[in-house]
This record gives C-alpha cells, sequence and structure tokens, in this order.
C-alpha cells in the first residue's frame, strides 16, 4: 500500500460535510489521493479524513453514526477552525427530499439540488418563527453560501450545460470512480428500481411495496433522454427538525417558501456558524412513499457535483505560502 502523505494542517482550504456514513463513503470516493492525520487542537474532538480534489486539500468531516439534525452538525463544525484555520469554505454534502413540481420543476430521484437559487433565500428553517393562526411566520433569515462559491456554482453551471455528449458530463465522469471499487460498485450505482411520484393526496399503503399500489395515483412524466439522466436544481432548501413524510405538507410549505425543491435536517445548524454551499442528492419525495432504496445512489450524484464545484474552484493561496498544495511555506 503507498505511503500517505502528510501536510500540516494549514494546508487544508476546504472543508467536506456529511452526516450519514453512507454519504461519507461516496464523499471520499471523490478523493485524488488521501492523507496522513494531523494532530488536533485542544477541544477538537471531531474526527477527520484529508485528502485533495484537483489542486485542493479537503478535510471530510460529520458527527457520530446515528446523530443527526441541527444541533449534531453545529457541533461538528463548530470545531473545524480549531484545527484547520485556513478552511475558507465548505459545503454540505449528502441526500434530501425532493419537491416535485412536475412539470414546471421536474425533479426525479438522483437529481442534485444545490442551494443557490437567483431568487430567495438558500436555506430556510421552516419550523423556526412565530406560530400564527394559519402557520409558522420564519422571523429570521440565515446566512447565504459564501459569494465565492456561488461564482464557482454558474462556472459548473455553464459547462454542465455546455457539455455536447452524455459521458463526458461531470456525473458519468465522476460516477465512474464507484466501478473500481468492488464493496460499493454495486451499492452506489442507480437502481433498477422505477422512479414513482404519486399524486400528494395518495398516502402509502402500510405493508405493502410501491410497485403493487394502483397507477391511477401515480403521476405520468415522460422518460428522459438518457444523456439529460441527472439534472442539477438550484432552489431554496428547507431544513427542519423534522422528517417531511406527507406530500400535501411538502407541497403547502414549498409554495409557501420560494418553491423550495428539497426538504432536509441539517442545513440550518450550519450556515451561520459555517457557511456553506449545500449539496442534496434526492432519495425520495418527502412523501409517505418514502424508503430508503434511492440513498446511497442520490449520495453518489451529490458527492459527483461537490467534487466539480471543487474542481473547478481557482487556487487561491495563503500569503506566505510557497506551495499551497503541500503546505509549504518560504
Amino acid at each position: 500500500m503507498a505511503t500517505k502523505i502528510k501536510l500540516p494542517a494549514d494546508a487544508y482550504t476546504v472543508g467536506l460535510i456529511y452526516i450519514k456514513p453512507l454519504e461519507m463513503n461516496a464523499i471520499t470516493v471523490m478523493l485524488d489521493e488521501r492523507h496522513e492525520s494531523v494532530p488536533l487542537r485542544l477541544g477538537d474532538d471531531n474526527e477527520y479524513m484529508l485528502g485533495r480534489i484537483g489542486v485542493h486539500n479537503v478535510a471530510v468531516a460529520g458527527p457520530p453514526r446515528g446523530a443527526q439534525g441541527k444541533a449534531a452538525i453545529a457541533d461538528v463544525v463548530g470545531r473545524i477552525r480549531l484545527t484547520f484555520k485556513n478552511i475558507r469554505v465548505g459545503l454540505l454534502v449528502g441526500i434530501g427530499g425532493g419537491v416535485p413540481h412536475f412539470p414546471k420543476h421536474d425533479v426525479r430521484l438522483g437529481d442534485v439540488v444545490v442551494g443557490a437559487p437567483e431568487v430567495g433565500p438558500s436555506v430556510v428553517q421552516y419550523d423556526l418563527g412565530k406560530q400564527l393562526p394559519n402557520g409558522i411566520e420564519v422571523t429570521r433569515s440565515l446566512n447565504k453560501p459564501p459569494a465565492l462559491l456561488l461564482r464557482v456554482v454558474d462556472k459548473v453551471d455553464n459547462q454542465y450545460k455546455m457539455a455536447e455528449e452524455a459521458d463526458k458530463d461531470l456525473f458519468t465522469t465522476h460516477l465512474q470512480r464507484f466501478a473500481k471499487l468492488p464493496r460499493m460498485k454495486d451499492q452506489y450505482k442507480r437502481p433498477f428500481l422505477p422512479d414513482q411520484l404519486f399524486l400528494a393526496s395518495y398516502s402509502h399503503e402500510d405493508g405493502t411495496q410501491c410497485t403493487s399500489h394502483d397507477r391511477r395515483y401515480e403521476v405520468e412524466r415522460p422518460d428522459r433522454d438518457p444523456a439529460d439522466e441527472i439534472r442539477v436544481h438550484y432552489s431554496t432548501i428547507l431544513s427542519g427538525d423534522l422528517v417531511m413524510k406527507s406530500g400535501e405538507i411538502r407541497d403547502q410549505l414549498s409554495t409557501k417558501f420560494h418553491n423550495a425543491l428539497c426538504f432536509e435536517m441539517e442545513a440550518a445548524g450550519l450556515m451561520d456558524v459555517f457557511p456553506c454551499l449545500v449539496v442534496r442528492g434526492i432519495c425520495d419525495y418527502s412523501d409517505s412513499h418514502k424508503n430508503k432504496d434511492w440513498q446511497e445512489y442520490a449520495a453518489a450524484t451529490a458527492a459527483s457535483y461537490a467534487r466539480e464545484i471543487i474542481l473547478t474552484m481557482t487556487e487561491r493561496a495563503e500569503e506566505g505560502l510557497k506551495d499551497p498544495v503541500k503546505g509549504e511555506y518560504e
């Protein structure tokens, strides 16, 4: 086995944050090389996986297995800069529930939703504010992603749209990395299960498989061109402590908050502490038909997009650094 590179903590400039182990696995597949650990500062109880993507050294961190929600993620990101003082930008990368506003916003399983809308907030904590007779009035806004990352988002979006061949787009290219790993290649590939979307008013029938539901309640959507199988959507992301499993409430909240296209549970816990770009692969439709069949694939598409963001971001050297990648000072 090749000897890992060891760099000083000051050489790391990007933080990649996950929640679930399946998200961690997908992120680390995207590393170009793995690095040895560095000594951590007193008070930094995180564990990191360190490595490089393109010209950027990255620190990958997340909460303990089984922990989730805003408190768990705030705990993690609050410690990162104790050790890694040069980390300037972060990405929260993982899975989320989609809001399928078909046909205007044709969100499907495996698509990626990025918290970078042209209009409206990037992340809304929809369950924090004043409880009024007609619902919750959100009274506090969260920080936006770093301006640098929003500029990179535009570059990636342009490259994605300009790709002339399906086998050269960012998802096809980066997802191929899983094929080299015998213990992950089948787990993280696109499921053979049908991508089924049901009417918001139709609840899951207990004790049954979705494939056995009455087809009258399924939303008919045209097949996608294989060259356009995975799409990227830029939208407000709704973050709260509850798992969203109601199609009707999902649609009501989405309409109230800028036609948001994704629900998740952690982003509100870090935007004000460690401003990030939130990248979510869609693994279900935030309704009662929620299951785990698409989680690994959705984590893989989110990690692929995050890799492209980091590859596209221009290298920036700290003052006095002779070699930013190696962390060597003049």
